[in-house]
C-alpha cells in the first residue's frame, strides 16, 4: 500500500513560523534558565495558543464545539 500523502494548501501559511517566533519571545524574556520541563510547557502553550488563533481565524471553533465531547463522538461511532 503506498504512504498517504497529506494535502497541503499552498495558501495556508505555515503554523510552526508562528509557534517558533512565538517560543523565542518567551525565551528572550527570561529572567533566569528554565529547565526542560518549563521550556516543554512554553511550547505546548504557544502551539496551542497559535491553533486557537487560526482556528479563531477560520471559522473558529474546535472538536468538542462541531461533534460534541470525545466521549459521545466515540458512543455514537
Amino acid at each position: 500500500m503506498p504512504p498517504t500523502r497529506l494535502a497541503f494548501r499552498e495558501d495556508h501559511e505555515d503554523l510552526s513560523v508562528k509557534v517558533k517566533s512565538r517560543l523565542k519571545v518567551s525565551v528572550r524574556s527570561l529572567l533566569k534558565l528554565w529547565s526542560c520541563g518549563e521550556i516543554a510547557m512554553t511550547w505546548d502553550f504557544c502551539v496551542r495558543a497559535v491553533i486557537s488563533e487560526h482556528a479563531q481565524q477560520n471559522g473558529g471553533g474546535n472538536f468538542s464545539s462541531k461533534f460534541g465531547t470525545w466521549e459521545n463522538f466515540l458512543s455514537a461511532a
